[in-house]
């Protein structure tokens, strides 16, 4: 029989090594890099100046910022130290009795508060309400409307609102009148037989309500002056 030989082969170390390296890179390449998420444009107009935060309501579309021209920062609000013949708030100026009497704001929200004597009679006072929001906050004029509506009431029933639109200058001001027993936030019981006239003043960048709301013969005693200040509403100096 012939003897068969068993040849070991064998590899120079420096092969070896050479083919370790190969299988360790192939092994430990890092997996390829997914694609960039796509950034959003920037919006250069609205970057350029700060934006007041605001909360409208989802469905509606934010205004336009207040412009330089509608700067809150440089608005005046009347005080009690201020011509009482006057009123002033968000950029506007105009004419009031002197009679109604500037107030401390009692809740959140008002900008300016004055008191409207019905006599001599205290329990017959009204107020002119002046409420400001700029860019959007506040929410849609309309939900504010309702939300006034919903605080009158005959006896069981809903009021309906007596609406109009007028423009003075350049502003667009919605009317609203409302009248029954009256809801107030926080009041323990319906006050009978009130009256609000309400005038939504659209400004450039801003909204401004104006508020009358008492008694129905001090609202109605007053309704000639509350039509004579919006529609003497002017730029403030």
């Amino acid at each position: 029989m012939q003897n068969r030989h068993r040849t070991n082969l064998v590899f120079p170390a420096s092969l070896l090594a050479a083919a370790a390296l190969a299988v360790t890179a192939c092994t430990e390449a890092p997996a390829p890099k997914p694609p960039a998420p796509a950034m959003p444009a920037t919006d250069t107009a609205s970057s350029a100046a700060p934006v007041t935060p605001a909360t409208p309501a989802a469905s509606e579309a934010r205004p336009a910022a207040a412009s330089p021209a509608a700067d809150p920062a440089s608005w005046k609000v009347s005080t009690s130290a201020d011509d009482p013949q006057w009123l002033e708030v968000a950029g506007l100026r105009g004419p009031k009795p002197s009679s109604w009497v500037w107030t401390k704001p009692s809740m959140q929200f008002r900008t300016l508060q004055y008191s409207v004597p019905g006599g001599a009679d205290s329990t017959l006072t009204a107020e002119l309400i002046v409420s400001v929001f700029v860019a959007g906050d506040g929410g849609p004029l309309e939900a504010n409307i309702e939300r006034w509506r919903g605080q009158f009431r005959n006896g069981d029933e809903a009021v309906t609102a007596k609406r109009s639109r007028k423009e003075v200058g350049p502003l667009q001001v919605e009317l609203v009148e409302l009248e029954g027993d009256y809801f107030a936030m926080g009041a323990p019981a319906a006050k009978r037989g009130f009256m609000q006239l309400a005038a939504i003043v659209q400004a450039e960048g801003r909204n401004v309500f104006f508020r009358l709301v008492g008694p129905k013969d001090t609202v109605e005693s007053n309704r000639t002056a509350f039509d004579a200040l919006i529609d003497g509403l002017m730029p403030g100096d």
